[in-house]
C-alpha cells in the first residue's frame, strides 16, 4: 500500500508550518521551499485548511497557520481527509463498487475484503498514534526543516 503524493506533500506542509510557527507563512514560500507548483501547493493547503488542520488568511500579513494545536493533529487523520479512498482492493474502492460489473467475481462475499478492511483501520489507528507535536519534537534537530529568513530550506545532503 502506498499514500498518494499529495499526503506525503499534506505532511511536509504541516511540519513546516509547525516547524516555522513563530511566523505565517505564504503559500509561495511553502511552495518554493517544498519545490511544488503554486497550484498544486495550494489545492493541498485548501484541503488542510477545509478539514482544520491549516488556517489561512488572505491579503498583506496574511497567510498560513495550524488551525489547531500541534497535539490534536493525529496523523491518521490528515490520511484520512487527503485520501480518495484506501481501496487498495476493488471491492473497497468507493468508485469501484458503482461498477455495475466489478472485475472480482468473488466481489461482495470474499472474506478478503474484510481482513483488508480491518488491515486498513489498524493502519489508520497505527498513524493516529502520533501527533504532529510529536513528529516536530522530535525534528527539532533538523535544521532542513526550518525556513532561512529568505524562505528557502537550508539544503539537505544525500547523507543526512
Amino acid at each position: 500500500m502506498r499514500l498518494a503524493k499529495g499526503t506525503d506533500f499534506a505532511y511536509r506542509i504541516l511540519m513546516l508550518v509547525a516547524m516555522n510557527d513563530e511566523r505565517s507563512l505564504t503559500v509561495e514560500t511553502v511552495a518554493s521551499a517544498l519545490r511544488l507548483s503554486r497550484t498544486h501547493c495550494m489545492k493541498l493547503i485548501a484541503k488542510l485548511s477545509n478539514n482544520g488542520f491549516l488556517k489561512t488568511t488572505r491579503g498583506r500579513g496574511g497567510g498560513l497557520v495550524l488551525g489547531m494545536a500541534a497535539e490534536d493533529i493525529h496523523m491518521g487523520d490528515v490520511a484520512k481527509a487527503m485520501e480518495a479512498d484506501f481501496g487498495v482492493v476493488e471491492c473497497l474502492c468507493p468508485r469501484c463498487n458503482d461498477d455495475p460489473q466489478p472485475d472480482c467475481p468473488m466481489f461482495g462475499g470474499c472474506e478478503m475484503s474484510r481482513v483488508m478492511s480491518r488491515s486498513i483501520k489498524q493502519f489508520v489507528s497505527s498513524l493516529n498514534e502520533h501527533t504532529l507535536a510529536e513528529i516536530v519534537e522530535k525534528s527539532k534537530n533538523s535544521k532542513h526543516l526550518v525556513l532561512e529568513p529568505d524562505g528557502t530550506l537550508v539544503p539537505c545532503s544525500p547523507a543526512e
